[in-house]
């Protein structure tokens, strides 16, 4: 059976490659190339862990850059990929990862599970990072479900934003609680990669019961909650959405709109009534959800 790839592998390393030694000095892209070539000329695990691991004191921490043109092609060597918020350490420990034999799958989730179990938080972060790029990311899928029950704060968010991988391999429970965890976390949701093709009616269902508690207890919902809920609206979704319209806040006004836009529900339609103005300025592309996000938590954090 052939071995089953998300990307070129050597074209991802090529074009992290690039990435970093425009940006390190020549101190760091020495001491990347030393263990690039190690690597691929005399691979061993031990080799590997060493590199991985000590990757942060010889390249530093600082933030990676990239320009609009880079970012274009990290989506294009893998939909969905991007390097957004990365680091130097990162970028260069998942360029070590795309070393790794894959000739054998068990063999690379042997390698790999042993540094998950005892990687440090950025360790981990870089690991569940590398997920888009992985070979044979079937047997990774119970890694990513154990990155969504994590405590660690930076280690779920790399699992659950701007990563592609979530979305196209976990299963509807799986991902549904990376959604409502998310959530409740206080994340950006309009990072979760594949929130449009995942909604599901139970989802849906959830983000309504979710709202309910909110608002019981006198507490905001964010207006992100209802991005899932579009094409899937019951009774109960119907009055929420209603609640919306009558809200005094002008992002969950917004928020009411985008899914009116996006629903073919009749009654949802009929929303739009009154609201003229925020209907014509969301057609004119002046809010979004990422707009709608990025205020919500201006003001709420």
């Amino acid at each position: 059976m052939m071995p089953t790839f998300q990307t070129d592998i050597i074209e991802a390393r090529n074009f992290l490659y690039q990435l970093l030694v425009r940006q390190v000095d020549e101190k760091a892209k020495n001491w990347i190339e030393q263990k690039i070539h190690l690597l691929a000329n005399s691979f061993s695990t031990q080799n590997f862990y060493i590199a991985f691991t000590s990757a942060p004191r010889f390249v530093g921490k600082q933030n990676l850059h990239l320009s609009p043109m880079e970012e274009s092609e990290a989506n294009a060597i893998r939909k969905g990929f991007t390097l957004k918020n990365w680091t130097i350490d990162r970028t260069t420990r998942i360029l070590f990862v795309l070393y790794l034999p894959t000739e054998n799958a068990e063999n690379h989730v042997s390698i790999l599970s042993k540094v998950f179990q005892t990687a440090e938080v950025n360790e981990l972060v870089a690991l569940y990072a590398a997920l888009p790029l992985l070979p044979f990311p079937e047997k990774y899928i119970y890694q990513c479900t154990e990155g969504i029950r994590t405590n660690m704060a930076p280690v779920f968010e790399a699992v659950a934003l701007n990563n592609p991988f979530p979305a196209e391999f976990l299963d509807e429970n799986a991902w549904n609680q990376l959604f409502l965890k998310a959530i409740f976390t206080g994340k950006k949701i309009y990072q979760i990669q594949g929130i449009k093709q995942r909604a599901n009616a139970t989802l849906a269902q959830i983000c309504s019961d979710f709202a309910h508690e909110r608002w019981a207890a006198g507490r905001k919902v964010t207006p992100e909650l209802w991005m899932p809920v579009v094409h899937f609206i019951n009774d109960t979704i119907l009055k929420d959405l209603e609640k919306l319209k009558e809200s005094n806040d002008i992002l969950q006004r917004q928020a009411l709109v985008l899914v009116c836009l996006e629903s073919s529900h009749a009654q949802v339609k009929e929303l739009l009534t009154g609201m003229e103005d925020l209907k014509e300025k969301a057609l004119k592309g002046e809010f979004s959800w990422e707009s709608i996000s990025e205020q919500w938590h201006e003001a709420n954090q």
